[in-house]
């Protein structure tokens, strides 16, 4: 698990129920493996490492990841989309979190492609580099 329930009240994104949080975290880390290319889960990087590590980027990089996966745990319990089916099946027409809400009636603006992470989550993920699909030259 990427994101405790005690880490996801620190980011103050919601005041969801523990319940409600342990029933939207595992497909959140599915939709967020999956827009991220595996980059906790394939082994080759470690989220616990990176969170101790001296370096500060790594420090930032995985905050921005477990922020991110807050952000898509909070769509999945205000929106009920927790699956690239339910994002593009068009049943979300508005959103709340935080202080961002958006009316629509193309669900697409919201979430990236067909995925159901929502932009605000994409932009961190993003700027942190995790979502390069470059060749590492080193």
């Amino acid at each position: 698990m990427y994101l405790t329930y005690e880490e996801f009240k620190n980011l103050k994104l919601s005041d969801t129920s523990e319940e409600n949080f342990k029933e939207a975290i595992s497909k959140a880390e599915i939709q967020i493996d999956m827009v991220t290319n595996y980059f906790y889960a394939d082994g080759l990087h470690d989220l616990q490492s990176d969170l101790i590590s001296s370096n500060k980027r790594l420090n930032m990089r995985a905050e921005a990841f477990k922020k991110a996966l807050g952000i898509i745990v909070c769509y999945a319990i205000e929106t009920g989309t927790s699956s690239s089916n339910d994002a593009i099946s068009g049943n979300v027409k508005s959103i709340s979190i935080g202080r961002t809400h958006l009316d629509t009636d193309d669900t697409a603006s919201i979430t990236y492609g067909k995925s159901a992470v929502p932009n605000e989550a994409m932009a961190l993920l993003f700027h942190w580099g995790f979502m390069y699909k470059g060749v590492d030259y080193r």
